[in-house]
């Protein structure tokens, strides 16, 4: 079946919202972006060290990760891609060649924030049936809701 790709992307957003993770902490978030850059194709792919240099990360958790990988591993995450995030060591940079022309630049925080999510009916999210199944954690609301 061939989904469209604007379905499979808010399939994928509506999933990452579900199951929100803190900074650090993306081990199933980085998995399923790696999954959706490797399905388009990229050029490159780097993920967490190979993406950055671990000695310029900033208030990295001391302890609480391997809970966090546990819950990536049940959700289905790749575990050669959580070997690989070892440490906290989340993110992904991803090089797509196009062509000659101008080089365009994205980045994207994938981190939640430690936020109750309103359980109103009015929230999208609520609504639809995509609210963080995380207490008292969620992506911050600067997206829109699709």
């Amino acid at each position: 079946m061939n989904v469209p790709i604007r379905d499979r992307l808010v399939t994928l957003r509506r999933n990452l919202h579900r199951h929100p993770e803190p900074a650090w902490r993306e081990f199933y978030t980085t998995a399923r972006v790696v999954e959706e850059l490797r399905a388009i194709g990229v050029d490159e792919l780097a993920v967490g060290p190979d993406a950055y240099d671990p000695a310029n990360r900033m208030a990295v958790p001391d302890a609480d990760l391997e809970s966090w990988v546990d819950r990536a591993r049940e959700r289905g995450a790749d575990p050669a891609l959580l070997e690989r995030m070892t440490g906290g060591n989340t993110g992904a940079v991803a090089v797509l060649e196009c062509g000659d022309g101008p080089a365009i630049g994205l980045r994207v925080d994938i981190d939640a924030l430690f936020i109750d999510e309103s359980t109103d009916t009015a929230h999208v999210p609520a609504a639809e049936g995509f609210r963080s199944e995380v207490e008292e954690t969620m992506t911050p609301a600067a997206t829109t809701y699709t």
